[in-house]
């Protein structure tokens, strides 16, 4: 449903292990929830646009000197300092600068069944470095913007999955099934957002406010009915991280009160 409008078009070397290339185009808007389908992805909707300047391949490697906007989630991602090494071999890899502005967060968990958050998002994936599509390094922060003043509610399911974040859920699980917390399926919160810079597989958290104890609050609730996510974990291994979140864990998590 849209289009890429090709202003220049340069190749070297065609059929030969040497190839190189430069284009400079425009992408009119693409439809995200059609290449969504397209490639197998969870849908979402959102269009995909902007010029692509300097796009080029030169020994194998394709970089990008513009930066890519998408609109997506109600907001704006934009992809900068792409750089991607031996992107048809055995080991491709990928680098990147993310930035993700007011994103509407009851459209992104919607879309992956993370449990109904309501509010906005910003945040941004520095350096992000992956290996063979898998991430090896970057230094992230999402949170909730200063100046949003949408209507912040969450979820009982994503209180828990957010507990999983901070290095396990079972202690978030077990809150909210017992006491006063079991009676309200949805809570009210004034911000919420976390920070992982990734390095050797060990992810190094922080949140978005300090909390007692050294901790940090993953979930800083307000109003009634309130909750807090407080997580304790600073350092958190990457790995058991993502296999946390797949498989519903049985560790210890943050404290909810």
């Amino acid at each position: 449903d849209g289009a890429i409008e090709l202003e220049s078009f340069r190749v070297r070397n065609l059929a030969s292990p040497n190839v190189a290339f430069m284009v400079d185009a425009t992408i009119q808007p693409i439809s995200v929830s059609r290449l969504c389908r397209a490639f197998g992805w969870p849908e979402f909707g959102g269009q995909i646009g902007g010029k692509i300047s300097k796009l080029r391949m030169r020994a194998g490697v394709v970089t990008l000197a513009t930066t890519l906007a998408a609109q997506v989630f109600d907001g704006v991602v934009n992809l900068s300092n792409l750089r991607l090494e031996d992107a048809l071999g055995q080991w491709p890899r990928f680098q990147a600068d993310i930035e993700l502005h007011k994103l509407d967060l009851a459209l992104v968990t919607q879309a992956f069944s993370f449990g109904r958050i309501t509010g906005r998002l910003s945040g941004a994936v520095r350096e992000l470095h992956l290996f063979n599509w898998t991430p090896v390094s970057f230094d992230a922060s999402l949170y909730t913007p200063p100046d949003d003043r949408s209507r912040h509610r969450i979820s009982q399911r994503a209180v828990a999955n957010i507990g999983n974040l901070g290095g396990g859920g079972a202690g978030v699980t077990a809150a909210l099934s017992s006491g006063f917390l079991k009676f309200f399926d949805e809570f009210n919160y004034d911000r919420l957002g976390l920070s992982c810079r990734l390095a050797n597989e060990i992810c190094y958290m922080n949140g978005v406010a300090p909390a007692p104890n050294n901790g940090y609050y993953l979930v800083k609730g307000k109003g009634m009915p309130r909750i807090d996510v407080i997580a304790g974990a600073r350092r958190v291994d990457w790995p058991r991280m993502v296999a946390q979140l797949k498989a519903a864990p049985e560790s210890g998590g943050p404290t909810v009160r």
